[in-house]
């Protein structure tokens, strides 16, 4: 269980990077809201809830 919350957290933390970085190149025709920008930098920086990765984890097993 232990490191499919890893992987889980792995994952989560690429997306962001990627969502970040499409969100740099186009600048201010970028359709991402600062709200997001501000969450996607939060799971970069593991500033995000563990419970909220467990409990999605949890949720997208059942």
């Amino acid at each position: 269980m232990k490191r499919n919350v890893q992987t889980l957290r792995t994952n989560r933390v690429k997306k962001a990077q990627l969502k970040l970085s499409k969100h740099k190149e186009l600048g201010i025709n970028s359709t991402i809201d600062i709200h997001e920008v501000a969450s996607l930098m939060d799971t970069l920086k593991g500033r995000s809830s563990v419970k909220n990765d467990n409990l999605l984890f949890s949720i997208n097993m059942n």
